[in-house]
């Protein structure tokens, strides 16, 4: 699998053609939400390596922007994800092109709204969930020894089984903690979606608690 959504083995799209040559491969298609602001280097990377992406985000202006700036290749949806009729508007973006993998960043969804988005994938292909740095805060100050991993998280936060979790820690530098940036984020998040075997990963360092950002 790489980082269009492409499955790495053989399949139909791959098999030969009945002159001998190779069928060319489906163009890919991702759904990402986040595309205007912590994703929006991973939908221009995407986007440039061939695939198309429905990208879903407030900002008409921002999807505007980005639609142009791929050349189509970003096709823009405007919406609160929150607001009635997701889940049909979903549906129509990949009316003719089902979504081949996802990449979520949607930390005030409700946990409805984030299966539902999870949902719109077809089962099998690779879906990755953008948590926050809050999602491994520990338990009081035993909670914040040694390492932390995302199987420690509540089973309830996968929203789908084979879900893959992207817990989004920072960085430490000499002169103070910093967040990772957009290019950082969106590098891990494709990272994650190629990633053979799946699993899930934590960017950055979660601990100790006390060198996170404050700001």
């Amino acid at each position: 699998m790489d980082s269009n959504g492409n499955d790495s083995g053989d399949d139909s799209a791959d098999s030969n053609g009945d002159d001998g040559t190779e069928a060319p491969r489906a163009t890919p298609h991702l759904l990402v939400v986040g595309a205007t602001g912590a994703l929006l280097p991973a939908v221009r990377t995407a986007t440039a390596r061939g695939a198309t992406v429905t990208a879903l985000a407030r900002n008409a202006t921002a999807l505007r922007d980005l639609e142009r700036g791929t050349g189509g290749a970003a096709r823009p949806l405007a919406r609160d994800f929150e607001a009635p009729g997701l889940r049909e508007a979903l549906s129509r973006a990949a009316r003719h092109r089902p979504f081949t993998g996802a990449l979520l960043y949607c930390p005030l969804a409700t946990p409805a709204t984030v299966r539902t988005l999870t949902e719109a994938v077809p089962a099998g292909r690779p879906v990755v969930l953008l948590l926050t740095s809050a999602h491994a805060a520990p338990e009081g100050e035993e909670g914040d020894a040694g390492r932390w991993d995302p199987a420690l998280l509540p089973s309830g936060t996968r929203p789908a089984p084979g879900c893959r979790l992207l817990v989004l820690g920072w960085r430490t530098r000499p002169e103070g903690s910093r967040w990772h940036t957009a290019e950082e984020i969106s590098e891990a998040a494709l990272r994650v979606l190629d990633a053979a075997p799946p699993g899930d990963a934590v960017l950055g360092r979660v601990r100790p608690w006390s060198t996170r950002p404050s700001a």
